[in-house]
Parts: structure tokens; sequence; C-alpha cells
């Protein structure tokens, strides 16, 4: 039996197939009309960079394969690694965002920074397929998959009736608000940061994860469920404010994305069909939930002024300040200003190409900042816990990064892997670091998920696991924070499971 949410080849029917390649004719024709009638109609001297709409179809049409080779293996479902890799990074960061940019929505302020940009921004959208090959090919490599297999076979089964994982899953989720509220007083949630670096640190921030791991299990327990109990009213209200009170304390823009991914994801890997309707739904209600997460959170930062540690009072104030600016501005000045910023944020393009323009000169000033060769060092040092090592340095510094290529220090520049492994290793090592990812995202999906019925426990653990690994930050910290988010995550469910165990036990005896 297939695990749902996968699509069978049997359901596709021929002509859906056949109409593909006529699909894309008719897409690239109207996109070099419409490039052709831009250029004879002078709107290049307006809009100087709609030069890369060429490159960014051939980008579009890099990703695009992938998707193809999934859809006709029958295998093509959002919560799979590639696909979501694809379309909720790749494809609206570098496409969709590049597209802005060439079009002259997003302006970022940084675009002087990028030097010779006929050649750069070109050599950046290369660079980005060639990024994206390489996740692609590691993945679609059948070595992951059959590594994933053995693995499949050896993990234990431990599936309990989702009626005894709700009260464990419970006492989880207070214990993530609890340490999540501990690490605001101590300036590690939320828009601040902590001047001095302690040994504990990590050790409170997995911590807060239970939060998401808890409100996974539990959308995923309500999913699973074939008849409406009225006892999940109460835990559906519990699951929606919860995630809203951390969105207002997070100040963050994106923190939203967290919420729909959860969602989603319980929904598809609970066995239920994910329909094109309800994709369109889900995508609608996604990109309101981003304006307003850029409305609200680029609101809050401008409240609160800096990442300074607050108070738990003084930063609720802020919360409340921030909800109260929002309500009482001009909607349409409102939709204006959180539009503006959205277009900027999607844009990663613009932001790798000043590391694709600038790394070959500032690479001899990286060690000052300590950035040089931060690939292997977080590498290395990651395996040592701060709590062992009090001293030990941070390698992947955000603040140093955008110091030392932006000339501003007071946010986090993205850099993204590609952009990582360009200023370690040349472009040669893009394609092969990018490959590696690939072949581990496929080792855990199939050990977790691919080809077997879903396990509460195995597919908790794969969405905590998938959704850790950053694809706008330092490559050197994708595998590091990857394995510590599943050591986390392992913790969490042996809890659950040993508490739902017990309750089995007792209900089996009653």
């Amino acid at each position: 039996m297939q695990a749902s949410g996968y699509i069978s080849n049997s359901a596709r029917p021929l002509k859906d197939r056949t109409i593909i390649p006529g699909l894309v004719m008719m897409a690239l024709a109207v996109i070099i009309s419409v490039f052709a009638l831009l250029f004879l109609s002078g709107s290049f001297s307006s809009y100087p960079h709609l030069f890369l709409l060429p490159w960014l179809f051939g980008l579009g049409v890099v990703m695009a394969i992938p998707m193809f080779i999934l859809y006709y293996q029958g295998k093509f479902t959002f919560v799979d690694p590639l696909v979501f890799a694809t379309f909720s990074y790749f494809f609206p960061a570098f496409v969709v965002g590049g597209l802005f940019f060439a079009i002259g929505l997003s302006q970022p302020a940084f675009t002087s920074l990028i030097q010779d940009p006929q050649d750069t921004l070109p050599l950046t959208i290369a660079l980005v397929a060639l990024g994206f090959s390489g996740l692609a090919v590691g993945y679609l490599l059948p070595l992951g998959a059959k590594i994933g297999s053995v693995i499949a076979n050896r993990l234990p089964a431990a599936d309990y009736s989702p009626n005894s994982l709700i009260f464990p899953a419970l006492l989880l989720l207070l214990s993530g608000v609890m340490n999540t509220f501990f690490a605001l007083i101590l300036g590690q949630f939320g828009y601040q940061r902590a001047v001095d670096v302690n040994s504990y640190d990590g050790l409170i921030y997995f911590t807060t994860l239970f939060w998401v791991q808890a409100s996974f299990l539990l959308w995923l327990i309500i999913f699973r469920q074939k008849k409406w109990n009225f006892i999940f009213l109460p835990i559906i209200v519990l699951l929606i404010s919860t995630s809203l009170t951390k969105f207002l304390y997070s100040g963050g823009r994106g923190n939203i994305i967290q919420v729909f991914l959860v969602i989603t994801f319980a929904f598809i890997l609970s066995g239920r069909r994910f329909s094109f309707k309800q994709g369109a739904i889900g995508g609608i209600l996604l990109t309101i939930g981003l304006m307003i997460g850029m409305i609200y959170g680029t609101t809050f930062r401008n409240i609160k002024g800096s990442e300074e540690t607050q108070s738990a009072e003084q930063y609720t104030e802020n919360v409340f300040r921030t909800v109260e600016a929002v309500g009482q501005s001009d909607v349409y000045d409102t939709l204006t200003f959180g539009a503006v910023n959205f277009t900027e944020r999607v844009d990663v393009l613009s932001t790798l190409a000043v590391v694709v323009s600038n790394y070959e000169q500032l690479q001899p000033y990286e060690e000052a900042y300590g950035l040089d060769d931060n690939i292997w060092a977080e590498t290395k040092n990651s395996l040592i816990p701060r709590i062992i090592w009090p001293d030990k340095p941070v390698v992947s510094d955000y603040r140093k990064y955008s110091d030392l290529y932006f000339n501003f220090a007071g946010s986090s520049y993205a850099i993204t892997p590609m952009g990582d492994l360009l200023r370690n290793y040349g472009i040669i090592g893009i394609p092969i670091g990018m490959l590696l990812i690939g072949m581990v995202l496929r080792l855990v999906y199939r050990s977790l998920v691919e080809n077997q019925m879903p396990i509460i426990w195995r597919v908790t653990l794969y969405f905590m696991v998938l959704t850790s690994v950053s694809y706008e930050g330092f490559y050197g910290t994708i595998l590091p924070v990857f394995f510590k988010i599943g050591l986390t995550a392992v913790i969490g469910i042996l809890i659950v499971n040993v508490i739902a165990k017990r309750i089995d036990r007792a209900n089996l005896t009653v």
C-alpha cells in the first residue's frame, strides 16, 4: 500500500503528461515575445536589469527538470525534500526574487556594491543553477535511497495510538513554552541578542524547539482522526493561540512560515490527500501571512530600535505598541509598506551577487573577521559542545559577515550555501557541497517517510530535521544544526513515547 500524500503513476492519465511540452513551448514563446517587446520599446534604459529575464527563465527551467522527473516517477509531493527546497526557497528567492530585482520592484541599498553587474548578475544566476543542480543530482542518485532503505528496515516501529499521545504531547508543548519564556528573559528569543555567549545558550535554544515539535505532533494527531471529536476543539484553540503569541513575540518577519509548515506538513504526513485546490488556498493564505509578517516584523523592529536585550515587561510593551501601530495605520500605506519590504526580502539574488562580486577581493580580510575557512572550522568545532568548551569561538558570525561584505553590521544578510561554498572552495566547491546535502536529504527521507506507512514518531522527526535546513545561511552550519535538532527531536520523541506506552498499557489493563 502506498503511503498517502504520494501521487501514484496509475492516477496520472497519459493526456496530462502529453500537454506539458506544449505548455512549456507556449510559455517560452510568450516570454521571448515579451522580452522582444521590452527591448524594442526602450524599457531596458529605464530598467537596467531587464537583461536578466532570459537568465531567470533558464534558471526556472533548471529547477523544473527535477520536478518533472519526480512527477513522472509518481513521487511529486510537497513533503519531498527536493520539492520542498525548490518551492520554499530556491524558486521564490532566486527566480521570483530575481524577477522583482530585474523589473525594479526590489531596489536594495547595497546594489552599488555589485561590481560589473552586466557580468556578475548572470554569473550569480549560473552559480545558483550549478548549486541547485548539485543538490538535485545528489538527491536523485540511488546511494542515499539505498542507505536509507537499510536504516528504515532497522528502525523500531513504536507506533502508539494517537489518543495516547495527546497528554505527553501537551506536556512537551508546555515544556517548550516555558523554555521559550526563559529564553526570552535571557535575551535568546525574539528580536534581541545577548552580548555574552554562554555555555548553556545552545541548550536553551534547542529546548525551545519542543514547542514546534509538540505543535506538529498535536496537529498530526488531529488530522489522523477519522471522525471529529469535541476534545480536539480546545487543543486547536490552544495551538492557534500559542502560535499567535509566538509570532507576536518573535518579532520576526518569517515566523508565520513556520506555522504554515507545521500545519501543512502535519496534514500531508497524516495520510490525507493534498489536492491542487488545497494547495492553491494554502498558497494564497501563505502570501497573505507573509505580507502580515513583513508588516508586523518590520514595524516591531522599528519600534524596538535595536537588538538590545530587554526585560520581559519592556519587550511585552513593544509587542503591544506594535500591534497598536499596525492597527492604527492607513490600510493603503500599510499594504504598500508591506509590499515594498516583501519584494526586497524575497530577492536574494542581489544579496548573493554582492558575495560573487567581492569574495576574491575580500578574502585576505576574512581572517581578521574570523570568517576564513569557516566551513571546516564550523564542522570541526560543532563536535564539541560549548558546555565542555566554554570559549569555543563563533565561526559563522552573520554580523561579521554583513560588516565585511555589506559594510553594515546591524543586520544579517543572506549568504546562502552557494555563497559560502564559493568563498571557501571556489566554483568547484558549489556542486560538490550541494550534492552532499542532496544525498543526506534523500537518506533521511527514505529512512523516515518514503515508501512506508506513516509512523507518528518517524514523520515528527522527519519534519524537525527537514525544516532545520537553512538555504539562506552558512553552509558550514547546515549539517551541525541538522544533527543537533535531530538529537533534540529524538529526546522529545522518547519523552512522548515513554508516557504514551504507559497510557496504552493502562488502557489495555482496564
